[in-house]
């Protein structure tokens, strides 16, 4: 079948492309430092292996639901510019601005409609639906603290989505989260701990905007918001915490490395999810990692009763 053909191309192609893309950045400087183990040179935008993965899965089922090339086209305009921002340090704005006209551009493109729980489908304000996008674009952007987890919380919250899809007998659906899924763990291949490359804005932008596209796309946003809660619960601490939004580089760390282990720093206004998971004490990666899992594991379960 060629779905099936489209979640298998996703992943193959972002495996193959993974080690040409992280030596290239080895080569051109595009490296940082994984602060947890004192490592240098860690390709820092291994998020392109997701990109390409989720392009290459949605453009085959294009052939199938023609909607989805503008899902593909938003969430690759998307995408670059989280890879350009890697490369060049975008202004915060930019990053905000380029989500929102994105989303307004497939609201314009595509007939949409979203079912609240216990409410029932509407069509006018369907235009809350793509509000998604750069909400969960840069909430995505916000919450990715330790190897592995962006890419196996996405996993996790695709696979939801789309049983949630075949729960209601929403094939198309089922497929396009599938592929949101194979894309993820083409990422996880790479990211996981100990990381090969990080995913860099790059990798949280193009997940953020496809997950929230897709959802969008089949009246499934609701689903998404519950599933999603540890990253808008994070985006919500940060924000107001800050006052506004800004760029990582113009706010104070709301935690420090002491001995190897994650700690909250008190000198810090900022709150953050990672903060209240070390209020009680210093935490280890792998131990950080495995709580955000969970707690994200748990949310999409909840968002299947919905």
């Amino acid at each position: 079948m060629l779905q099936i053909a489209a979640v298998v191309a996703a992943f193959a192609a972002g495996v193959a492309l993974g080690p040409a893309w992280l030596r290239y950045q080895s080569a051109r400087g595009l490296v940082s430092v994984d602060v947890y183990k004192g490592r240098q040179g860690v390709p820092k935008a291994g998020g392109l292996v997701a990109m390409v993965a989720g392009v290459v899965g949605l453009s085959i089922l294009s052939l199938l639901d023609p909607r989805l090339w503008y899902v593909v086209a938003l969430v690759g305009v998307v995408g670059l510019v989280g890879l350009l921002d890697d490369i060049y340090d975008v202004n915060e704005l930019i990053r905000v601005a380029v989500p929102l006209l994105a989303a307004t551009a497939l609201y314009f493109a595509v007939e949409l409609r979203m079912t609240l729980p216990f409410m029932g489908t509407f069509y006018s304000p369907a235009w809350l639906a793509v509000l998604a996008i750069p909400v969960m674009t840069n909430a995505y952007n916000m919450l990715d603290p330790v190897n592995g987890f962006l890419p196996l919380s996405n996993a996790i919250i695709g696979a939801s989505l789309a049983a949630g899809a075949l729960l209601r007998g929403d094939a198309e659906a089922f497929y396009a989260f599938s592929v949101h899924v194979a894309a993820s763990l083409a990422l996880f291949v790479f990211n996981r701990y100990p990381a090969s490359a990080f995913n860099g804005n790059v990798g949280s932008y193009f997940l953020g905007a496809e997950a929230a596209a897709l959802a969008a796309l089949y009246n499934m946003v609701p689903q998404l918001v519950f599933a999603s809660m540890p990253y808008i619960v994070n985006g919500i601490l940060i924000i107001f915490s800050a006052r506004g939004i800004r760029g990582r580089s113009k706010i104070d760390r709301p935690t420090v490395l002491i001995g190897g282990k994650v700690a909250q720093n008190c000198d810090s206004s900022i709150l953050s999810l990672v903060r209240l998971l070390v209020g009680d004490g210093a935490l280890g990666e792998y131990e950080i990692f495995r709580r955000l899992v969970v707690l994200t594991a748990i949310t999409s379960l909840a968002s299947l009763a919905i």
